[in-house]
């Protein structure tokens, strides 16, 4: 009993003692610097989208942005916009987004046409257009992410050209 008494002592003093005796860390100006750089915001960009080939202006147009943590046909993306059709002039129309930051991505769009949130289907074929970035879809099979992802380094113009069956 004696025995375990004086090892939990002598285990709770060294334990004091560690502690007591620990070094003080004092960073250097030069750590202090590199730290500022890492807590500085990252760098944002622009996108510039202009789509074209709009066949109608009934229902709205779903914009869905993918990266690799999130990529097509992922059901969210990593950001979502919508812009109403009724408020196009024409068959084509131009907007910019801000707030990227540098990385892998792909901007996937939906001719929603009767607002239901969703690609209405025919018996094979989409009955509601849809377009990719930089990339105008023409096989019969699901895009693939790789064919319209690119790699966003500055400020970036996108042309999205509508594809209806």
């Amino acid at each position: 009993m004696k025995k375990i008494i004086f090892l939990s002592t002598w285990f709770i003093s060294s334990l004091a003692n560690a502690q007591t005796d620990s070094v003080v860390y004092k960073a250097s100006s030069k750590e202090i610097k590199n730290e500022k750089k890492v807590i500085e915001k990252e760098k944002t960009y622009s996108i510039t989208i202009t789509v074209t080939h709009i066949r109608n202006h009934n229902g709205v147009i779903r914009f869905k942005f993918f990266d690799d943590s999130t990529p097509f046909p992922h059901d969210t993306g990593f950001r979502k916009v919508v812009v109403k059709k009724s408020e196009i002039i024409g068959d084509s129309f131009t907007v910019t987004y801000d707030g990227f930051i540098s990385r892998y991505m792909g901007i996937a769009l939906l001719d929603d046409e009767n607002s239901n949130w969703k690609l209405d289907m025919g018996w094979f074929l989409p009955k509601e257009g849809h377009a990719f970035s930089d990339y105008h879809h023409i096989a019969l099979r699901r895009p693939l992410y790789k064919d319209f992802r690119f790699l966003l380094t500055g400020d970036k113009k996108v042309v999205m050209k509508m594809k209806y069956y």
